[in-house]
């Protein structure tokens, strides 16, 4: 808590950022692991598209092919939400702390001119200390927010494949049953 109050408000607004990237990697973090474990047993976004293969039967195969990449594609889409604020904290994040170093180099020699330009080096390397504060919190914070959005977006990758693969599984199996449906009535 010391080296926080000694950081200064960009520290404290570095702060919260690291708070809202740690809270928004949480929530996406269960509730992909919640998609992949409905996934595994044919709920969710994949119980979408075999709803909307199911309802749509009656369309030839190629509108069926593009309602359920347009359905896939927007559940997918849903699955990447919040990812943009975690993008926004690691590239914002060192740049405040860049500002909060500038800011507090600014105030080291003030105090330096406000003492006649007499040099204490105690005062200036004080100074300078607490002004890097900022940078290394800044920085801290891109690092390990960077590392969690790269992370989720391979759950995300990883799971729009698996739902793309299912659904051009269950589209084969919806064509294979048309085509059965289809020779028997002949």
């Amino acid at each position: 808590m010391e080296l926080l109050a000694k950081s200064g408000p960009l520290g404290y607004v570095l702060l919260g950022i690291s708070i809202i990237t740690l809270s928004v990697f949480l929530e996406r973090f269960i509730a992909l692991t919640v998609e992949v474990m409905r996934l595994k047993k044919s709920q969710g976004i994949i119980q979408k598209i075999i709803s909307t293969i199911e309802e749509n039967r009656d369309l030839d195969m190629s509108r069926l092919e593009e309602l359920v990449t347009i359905t896939g594609e927007r559940e997918v889409e849903g699955l990447s939400r919040g990812l943009g604020i975690i993008r926004l904290s690691y590239t914002i994040s060192p740049l405040l702390g860049l500002l909060g170093t500038v800011l507090g180099m600014i105030s080291a020699f003030k105090e330096v001119s406000l003492a006649g330009g007499a040099v204490n080096p105690q005062t200036l390397a004080s100074g300078i200390w607490v002004a890097l504060l900022t940078t290394a919190e800044g920085l801290t914070i891109a690092i390990v927010a960077f590392l969690m959005y790269h992370y989720l977006r391979f759950i995300v990758k990883k799971l729009a494949r698996h739902i793309s693969m299912d659904a051009e599984i269950r589209l084969m199996e919806s064509k294979r049953g048309r085509d059965d449906t289809t020779r028997a009535k002949r």
